[in-house]
């Protein structure tokens, strides 16, 4: 859905979740015979979607001492390094990319 919003406002997609999404538009062209959806209930039957995090899994300890209060409290390089070994192990982490944009607008329009 957001892809679709971002192709029809002319805006570039917030991150690669939204690229790589397909665009809706497709899906209401045509006569209107498209086949139905069809749910995929895999991991619910297996019940990996009910799965929590160990409680004394990797990062648990760090985590545990983190401040989930409120939106944004908790350190993001802090979260993020816990988060990146969990997924990647010793791989080396690359660094964070930060990017600002200033709000001003450019007299010559660019």
């Amino acid at each position: 859905m957001i892809h679709t919003m971002e192709s029809l406002l002319g805006l570039p997609p917030m991150n690669q979740n939204d690229a790589y999404a397909p665009i809706l538009a497709p899906l209401f062209l045509g006569a209107g015979n498209q086949q139905p959806f069809t749910a995929d209930w895999i991991n619910r039957e297996n019940g990996l979607i009910y799965q929590t995090n160990p409680s004394k899994g990797q990062g648990a300890g760090e985590s545990a001492e983190m401040d989930f209060s409120r939106p944004d409290a908790a350190n993001p390089e802090v979260l993020n390094a816990i988060l990146w070994r969990d997924r990647k192990g010793d791989q080396p982490m690359p660094p964070a990319q930060h990017k600002m944009f200033s709000g001003k607008q450019d007299p010559n329009g660019d």
